[in-house]
């Protein structure tokens, strides 16, 4: 089986076995396919992984089988409409790269902590702004959880303690806000001049030790920064 390789930025980088399947899947939700740095020319061959420390952003939308309910065919338009003008210009400019979605989650990883934080928050004051033209009942709301850890990588398949604690923080967080580690916070991801609240030690699922953790809350600094981002796609 020949050697497949983490293309350069500008490649696609799926074996040709399912590279029509996956990569049609993303492109038809307008997902960006580009490597952070810490994955770009790394190969991984059958039965091999690639093991990187990471920044891992899981979020989740909030009432989602509620707003399904109510139309389906018009919140999976609505997805699509909110990844294409805000989730991924966001992702975009802070470096980032959306690896798997399934229904309204997502996971993001990066190689930065400071940009991940950035990222998350670009994201939930999106989804604000785009909510002012919609009714209380029919807004959507994300949960965000980040952790840094060690992620592996087994082809298109993303694992390690890094992904499951942001999706156990991501469940914990309230609506709009992002929830963070002890790890992310330490690393500077409270020096971003965001109201910052302890939520204390955690206790998570299948997680042996309490994790501390923490959520922040978009300002309007940050608020401006999107409208930035959006205008210059």
């Amino acid at each position: 089986m020949p050697r497949r390789s983490l293309l350069h930025r500008s490649s696609i980088p799926f074996p040709a076995a399912h590279a029509v399947g996956v990569a049609s899947g993303w492109q038809r939700w307008g997902v960006n396919l580009h490597w952070p740095a810490a994955l770009t020319g790394r190969g991984s061959s059958e039965g091999a992984c690639v093991t990187r420390l990471m920044a891992a952003v899981q979020t989740d939308m909030a009432g989602y089988s509620r707003l399904f309910a109510l139309d389906d065919t018009g919140t999976v338009e609505r997805l699509r409409q909110l990844r294409r003008d805000w989730i991924r210009p966001a992702i975009d400019h802070h470096q980032g790269m959306l690896v798997q979605t399934a229904g309204d989650s997502m996971l993001i990883i990066f190689d930065s902590v400071a940009q991940a934080v950035r990222s998350a928050v670009a994201i939930q004051h999106g989804l604000a702004l785009d909510n002012e033209n919609w009714p209380d009942d029919r807004r959507i709301a994300l949960r965000i959880g980040i952790d840094l850890g060690d992620i592996i990588m087994d082809g298109m398949d993303f694992h390690g303690d890094g992904v499951i604690i942001a999706a156990r923080l991501q469940a914990m967080c309230p609506p709009g806000g992002v929830c963070i580690s002890r790890a992310v916070h330490e690393r500077g991801g409270h020096r971003l001049g965001l109201r910052c609240e302890a939520l204390g030690p955690l206790a998570l699922k299948n997680i042996a030790r309490p994790v501390e953790a923490f959520v922040l809350w978009p300002s309007h600094q940050e608020a401006t920064q999107v409208v930035r981002i959006n205008t210059r796609r």
